[in-house]
């Protein structure tokens, strides 16, 4: 199990390394919450950033009261899409952090200069995009589309 443990963390880390070739670990992009009443709110520039030390993708929406913190996912390239299935995440809100109770989640990286397909799918993932999908066991769909930023430090 420890093993393991590691095995995530690295393929976390090996995402954002896939980031940093392409620019600094940092994004900014468009999160969506569908709540399982149909009722939907939507979160612009919201901000991704990856941290090397905490090897943490973290999501915060612009007005800083959402954090959705994925800290454990396995990843690996499918063709030149680089692809993780999200294995634990932490979501804070009035200043309470608790673990997400998902069913599944998955986040596509394109690291290219070029217009990639995702994964069995005909949407386009542009340069420099990333893309995430997740469903909670609540049955709450949450998405999350953005491009890598050039120049975040």
């Amino acid at each position: 199990m420890h093993r393991n443990f590691f095995r995530l963390r690295a393929a976390l880390f090996g995402l954002a390394c896939a980031a940093v070739l392409v620019a600094p670990a940092a994004a900014t992009g468009l999160v969506r919450v569908q709540q399982s009443n149909g009722s939907i709110q939507e979160y612009p520039d919201a901000r991704i950033d990856y941290s090397k030390d905490a090897r943490t993708l973290t999501i915060t929406t612009a007005d800083g009261k959402g954090v959705l913190t994925i800290d454990q996912a396995a990843c690996s390239y499918v063709g030149e899409v680089y692809r993780c299935l999200l294995t634990h995440m932490t979501l804070t809100q009035g200043g309470q952090t608790k673990p997400l109770d998902f069913s599944s989640g998955t986040i596509y990286a394109n690291t290219t200069d070029g217009n990639l397909n995702m994964p069995l799918s005909s949407q386009i993932i542009p340069p420099k995009g990333i893309v995430m999908a997740l469903t909670t066991k609540a049955g709450t769909y949450i998405s999350m589309t953005g491009t890598i930023d050039n120049g975040v430090k």
